[in-house]
């Protein structure tokens, strides 16, 4: 199909895509119960989102792959997830007691919260691009999420500015939030993530593939 009617079937395919796959990201959710669903649903969503993005358009090929991944990535996703919210827990604790005390020391310590804090929004926001995308040991998914976000700051400042701009919108049409809040998001940070992985790869010479399940290893002292 070529000119509007083509532009306009493709359109409507894709925000149908979006819409299903947003249902699906519920749906697996609350298949985990929850807390045990958001990690590996999220996984899945980001690693489909990017072979969406490598040009697989097949809604039927993208849903079974989505079921597959979360299968093999629930127990490793749920390490992650357990993980970040410890930290988490641990930082807002820490902030209130800080609030609490007074004193030079204590505007110290609240600097110091202040920027580990940052340095945590930022890796849960990129930890699961780089677990969908590199095959790595566990421990280094946290410290590679960490090192790409810093050595590519201003791709990380346009998915800040992006998502800023995306909460904006959904605030403005709150309807939008149950059938595209969660994919349109995770999608926008797929293309993000896929501009900082294909700078690295120019910048190292490693190929990249589509995602992890490409059992593609990571360049030894790539990243360290």
């Amino acid at each position: 199909m070529n000119g509007w009617k083509g532009k306009l079937y493709w359109f409507v395919e894709f925000v149908t895509m979006l819409a299903v796959l947003q249902l699906m990201w519920i749906g697996l959710v609350l298949l985990g119960l929850i807390i045990f669903g958001i990690s590996p649903a999220t996984v899945g969503l980001f690693s489909i989102m990017r072979k969406r993005l490598h040009g697989q358009d097949d809604l039927k090929t993208l849903i079974k792959n989505y079921w597959k991944v979360y299968k093999e990535e629930f127990i490793n996703s749920n390490k992650i997830g357990v993980i970040l919210i410890v930290i988490g827990y641990f930082l807002i604790i820490n902030l209130k007691i800080v609030l609490n005390m007074s004193g030079s020391y204590s505007l110290l310590m609240l600097t110091l919260i202040v920027m580990i804090t940052i340095l945590y929004a930022v890796m849960v926001m990129n930890i699961f691009q780089v677990f969908a995308h590199y095959d790595l040991p566990f421990s280094r998914y946290f410290s590679t999420s960490l090192l790409l976000s810093i050595s590519f700051p201003l791709q990380m400042l346009g998915s800040i500015i992006g998502l800023y701009v995306l909460y904006r919108i959904f605030l403005f049409i709150p309807g939008l939030l149950p059938f595209f809040g969660i994919s349109v998001t995770i999608l926008f940070l797929t293309w993000m993530s896929s501009q900082i992985f294909k700078l690295k790869g120019e910048s190292d010479g490693s190929i990249q593939k589509e995602d992890k399940n490409t059992k593609q290893q990571f360049e030894e002292g790539t990243i360290s």
